[in-house]
């Protein structure tokens, strides 16, 4: 990714992090959204990689949650590919779209390839995401992020959150990067 991609893409989330206050909504005003959750996914890379996600969220104040994932997979039983998260997520009830959160999140990376030889590195992934509440039991979310393993990588994630009771829902959603990959999971929210 050239220099002045990644400057725009820090200026942007930039820009996103210093508006929120202007766009928030007051605190009487609470979030259609949980943020304290555990979320079990099955993923497929399109470099031929798949395998599971374990993802979790849970809110430490109103607005900022502790997230982390761990997601391993591997390439017909030859090539590894792991990677751990831990972050923060600061959320907040846009003013002008009472069905909406704008999420900034910050994450730190491990990740994990192993093939004949070993190869760690760690790294950070910062983003934007917006959720938005479709109907009662239907959320729809998009999601940009940087992250700076390997060869630096910017990603744009849609996807749809579908409540079958208060408890569970169904997971769906498509990154695209340069490793594309789809995500399939249940999620069971947390009280």
């Amino acid at each position: 990714m050239r220099f002045t991609h990644k400057t725009g893409l820090a200026a942007a989330l930039l820009g996103c992090a210093l508006a929120t206050p202007a766009f928030a909504a007051s605190k009487a005003n609470a979030s259609p959204f949980s943020y304290n959750y555990a979320q079990l996914s099955y993923v497929d890379l399109d470099a031929g990689f798949d395998g599971f996600k374990i993802e979790g969220s849970f809110d430490i104040n109103p607005t900022l949650a502790l997230t982390t994932s761990y997601l391993s997979t591997d390439k017909k039983n030859y090539l590894e590919y792991d990677v751990f998260t831990l972050g923060l997520a600061y959320h907040q009830r846009l003013v002008d779209m009472p069905k909406a959160d704008l999420v900034l999140h910050g994450e730190f990376e491990r990740s994990h390839a192993s093939h004949v030889h070993s190869d760690n590195e760690n790294g950070v992934r910062i983003g934007a995401m917006l959720r938005y509440q479709v109907q009662k039991n239907i959320e729809t979310f998009g999601d940009l992020s940087y992250s700076s393993l390997y060869d630096n990588d910017l990603a744009l994630t849609a996807g749809i959150n579908l409540a079958l009771n208060q408890q569970f829902s169904v997971v769906a959603a498509v990154e695209l990067s340069d490793n594309d990959m789809l995500l399939l999971g249940i999620r069971m929210q947390l009280k």
